[in-house]
């Protein structure tokens, strides 16, 4: 807590959180992977790879991604180090490398992963030249239109209408 100059407290809050992408679960090709079950906590309820991972103060979807990129032997040696360090049941910490194993299989292949992210990069660019080529377009009309309006003089000045003369027309003669 702090005070400041004026007497009125300021309440000074300092939380760490992971920076993730807000959308990262809906595009992210890694959901079967993070939210399968490694095995039965003590408590009796089930453990996923997301929540191991977020236990360990890593984020999930980066982390996964990380993997996608390693042997699948380094792959199931951190996974079952991770799974080993959760409070589950004597059963599945002694099966954590068969679990690493089995559900490295759910991740993406390196190739997969690395597709989207060059198409994403290329739409990137495409949209940047669009933008540019447009904006370029718009000054080149603009440079055309002011170039046809016609220049203003003092000679050439607008004439209010109460200043008009009014013609009457003629009454037809007989």
């Amino acid at each position: 807590m702090k005070q400041s100059g004026t007497g009125s407290t300021i309440w000074n809050w300092n939380i760490g959180m992971s920076a993730s992408d807000a959308f990262a679960l809906k595009n992210s090709g890694l959901n079967d992977f993070l939210f399968a079950e490694v095995g039965t906590e003590l408590n009796g309820s089930e453990l996923t790879i997301l929540s191991v991972l977020a236990r360990l103060g890593q984020d999930p979807w980066a982390e996964a991604a990380k993997w996608t990129k390693l042997p699948k032997a380094a792959i199931i040696d951190r996974l079952a180090q991770c799974i080993s360090e959760m409070p589950l049941c004597p059963q599945a910490l002694s099966d954590a490398r068969a679990t690493a194993s089995r559900l490295i299989l759910l991740l993406p292949s390196q190739a997969a992963t690395a597709r989207p992210s060059e198409n994403a990069a290329a739409r990137k660019l495409d949209v940047r030249k669009r933008v540019l080529v447009a904006i370029c377009c718009a000054a080149v009309a603009l440079g055309f239109a002011f170039n046809l309006m016609p220049a203003s003089s003092p000679t050439n000045t607008v004439t209010p209408l109460n200043e008009v003369p009014i013609e009457h027309p003629r009454a037809p003669s007989n």
